[in-house]
């Protein structure tokens, strides 16, 4: 009611006696219950939230997680197609840098980069330097970008066999998949399975390249063999955990989010999350000098601290 009347105001609105004292009542009382709550909240011990755990919070986790996951499961599923044609040379790794807008798979730029046979999409932040957020629709065609993922074709190999990488890609799908049978025990998947909407746009990326007549897809087209598979894979996975009647409690839920999070290619890419989540957090901010604070009330709390 006071933010409108002021508001009103400046809108060169008259007022009658009644109203303009109500406002100023109503703003008073604002401020002190907003100062008894500051009180409150400075009395209270901190609270480590790394320690805390909720089937909520090891949801919010398993979301936050989906892309990191798949990038590395990507990564995984590229040596081992270098590894199955003998290109033992060399080996792709991942790469990762933060950004300070909120977007997703949509509103950003993609460029069709060669990474040793491969062609891959990469997503830049600049495809619109007007746009500061995402005003997407969340459905199912696209996913947030919360980091800058770059593939690079480097020495030394992997010195692995593609048995054993083949091996590794399923083991770790089966991992990421225990993660969505607990979500969808617990009835908290909804309606989408968060890796889903990135599983679609790298098979979406991998047909569009393949597609494209004047460059040599043969290697993206292993790759694509591969993700149109998927969806069997995973559905085969989701029977396997119902046979085995596998119900995890949160303490193993978190062991298996753990474990995922300590992979290097995963736990660099988490890291390159939050760093870009606090930049954000940062542009945001609007700090206000104590000095322009001209509130009585708020002057005795800020004179407190």
């Amino acid at each position: 009611e006071s933010f409108r009347y002021l508001e009103e105001r400046k809108c060169h609105v008259d007022f009658d006696e009644f109203v303009k004292v109500e406002s100023i009542n109503s703003w008073t009382t604002s401020v002190t219950e907003s100062v008894r709550l500051l009180h409150f909240v400075l009395k209270l011990e901190p609270y480590n939230l790394n320690e805390w755990q909720s089937i909520r919070k090891a949801a919010l986790e398993i979301s936050t997680l989906a892309r990191p996951l798949m990038e590395t499961l990507r990564l995984i599923l590229y040596n081992w197609k270098l590894c199955e044609v003998g290109l033992t040379d060399k080996e792709i790794v991942i790469n990762t840098s933060p950004i300070k807008m909120k977007i997703c798979s949509n509103c950003a730029q993609c460029n069709i980069v060669q990474v040793g046979p491969f062609y891959i999409i990469e997503y830049q932040s600049d495809k619109n330097k007007a746009v500061k957020h995402c005003l997407c629709p969340f459905d199912d065609s696209h996913f947030l970008i919360e980091s800058i993922v770059k593939y690079e074709f480097v020495t030394p190999p992997t010195k692995l066999s593609s048995d054993y990488l083949k091996d590794s890609f399923y083991k770790f799908l089966l991992k990421c998949d225990r993660l969505i049978h607990f979500l969808r025990q617990k009835g908290l998947l909804n309606e989408i399975d968060p890796y889903i909407n990135v599983l679609k746009r790298f098979l979406n990326e991998e047909q569009h390249i393949c597609n494209i007549s004047h460059i040599n897809s043969n290697m993206n087209k292993r790759v694509q063999e591969v993700l149109r598979c998927l969806r069997k894979s995973r559905e085969q996975n989701e029977k396997r955990l119902i046979q085995l009647n596998e119900k995890l409690s949160l303490s193993q839920a978190y062991q298996l989010i753990d474990e995922l999070k300590s992979i290097p290619t995963v736990n660099q890419q988490i890291d390159t999350i939050k760093i870009g989540r606090q930049l954000v957090m940062k542009a945001n901010e609007h700090q206000m000098k104590i000095s322009f604070i001209k509130n009585k009330i708020f002057s005795k709390l800020t004179n407190s601290l």
